[in-house]
């Protein structure tokens, strides 16, 4: 099984743990700031901890996605924060599941190495405003003029937008019969015609910058485009959802242990009674944790599996249902044993709510084809939003 964790994932483990301590742990301001802690984050490029699954070619650590989740569990747990392992991920995974998986020697050449080691952050370009990312209401355009594109268009709710040194934007290519065909491109901040829009204020997973991006007659050089054109979507948006949400359990595993651990300490300091209930109470969060665990690293395993397995769909909804099962146990027992939040605890139940409670929808239609495959009689391993 894959939470038999053994060698180098040990060690990852152990130095990720002991780098969100000294570096993350130790600092009060986090959760209250508005600029992103850069000094953190070129630590983490120091210490090879933002190349973790980037070949070792491109200075990376070689690592795989239960290495990411692994390693995202105790940046979490240790670090007390959430937000900083938001930024890590979504840094991780468009480094190695689009520029690794789709780019060119050229393309892996050009950011790969700077991506490893935090000299270049990245960040995607889906969703955009009041239409969020589905592709019949992307508007995002990428028009053809010689050997270039012209990319017109907005994007929003971007994590690393406001620090990103490189965007994978999405944007139609072409629209036949109705059906548009869309395509990524690699954009550098630089690039005349992108512009930032200013910093989302948002009251959870701080300090994750999140902004959006403007488009204006914005030329992009054909060479820049990531993957196979007018395919971006289905083959690169659809299983990043999937792929981001599967590697999210690692630290959202990470958030639900931090909570564990300070309800314990505060169930001491505060002389709360240890009735039989709250002991009952106390088994069920441990059994989630338990049964949370197995499900991040399995359902990371099978990301980079050969195979395809018919429960990946099954493990991300039920992770979900059992997190926020967890936050409705939590809340039930800190409100029937009398028990005050501190601050540490007020801002990871509030970070980790937030955490569990998105993609609701997207875990309704999982579902629904879970269901509609079952009763067509045909196997459930080829579901795909």
């Amino acid at each position: 099984m894959a939470t038999a964790l053994k060698g180098e994932l040990i060690h990852l483990k152990e130095k990720m743990a002991r780098f969100a301590k000294q570096y993350i742990a130790s600092r009060d301001d986090l959760h209250v700031l508005d600029a992103f802690p850069h000094d953190i984050w070129n630590k983490m490029g120091e210490e090879n901890l933002l190349g973790i699954n980037i070949p070792a070619e491109y200075g990376g650590l070689g690592g795989n996605s239960l290495s990411i989740a692994v390693a995202g569990e105790m940046l979490t747990q240790k670090g007390h924060n959430l937000g900083i392992a938001v930024s890590w991920l979504i840094h991780h995974a468009v480094s190695r599941f689009l520029i690794m998986d789709f780019g060119n020697k050229r393309q892996h050449e050009m950011y790969l190495n700077k991506l490893a080691s935090g000299r270049i952050t990245a960040s995607i370009a889906v969703s955009e405003p009041k239409r969020g990312a589905h592709p019949k209401y992307i508007e995002t355009s990428a028009n053809r003029q010689g050997d270039s594109f012209v990319l017109n268009g907005e994007k929003t709710y971007l994590t690393n937008g406001p620090i990103a040194d490189l965007f994978i934007v999405i944007g139609i290519t072409e629209v036949s019969g109705g059906k548009k065909s869309f395509t990524a491109f690699i954009v550098p901040k630089e690039t005349e015609g992108l512009s930032l829009t200013e910093p989302m204020k948002l009251d959870f997973f701080r300090p994750a910058p999140h902004g959006g991006i403007v488009l204006s007659r914005c030329l992009v050089p054909a060479s820049n485009i990531l993957g196979k054109e007018g395919f971006a979507y289905e083959n690169m948006v659809k299983p990043f959802r999937d792929m981001e949400d599967a590697l999210m359990m690692g630290p959202l595993v990470g958030g639900i242990e931090i909570q564990f651990e300070v309800l314990l300490s505060l169930i001491v300091k505060q002389g709360i009674d240890k009735t039989d209930d709250l002991k009952k109470d106390l088994g069920k969060l441990q059994s989630i944790i338990h049964t949370l665990r197995i499900i991040a690293y399995e359902a990371a395993s099978m990301v980079d599996s050969s195979v395809k397995h018919p429960e990946f769909l099954s493990l991300l909804v039920s992770f979900r249902d059992l997190s926020r099962q967890f936050q409705d146990i939590f809340e039930l027992l800190i409100n029937s044993a009398g028990i005050e939040y501190n601050t540490d605890l007020h801002r990871i139940t509030n970070d980790m709510i937030h955490g569990t409670g998105m993609g609701k929808n997207i875990a309704r239609i999982k579902l629904k084809k879970i269901g509609e495959k079952r009763l067509s009689g045909k196997e459930s391993d080829e579901l795909a939003l």
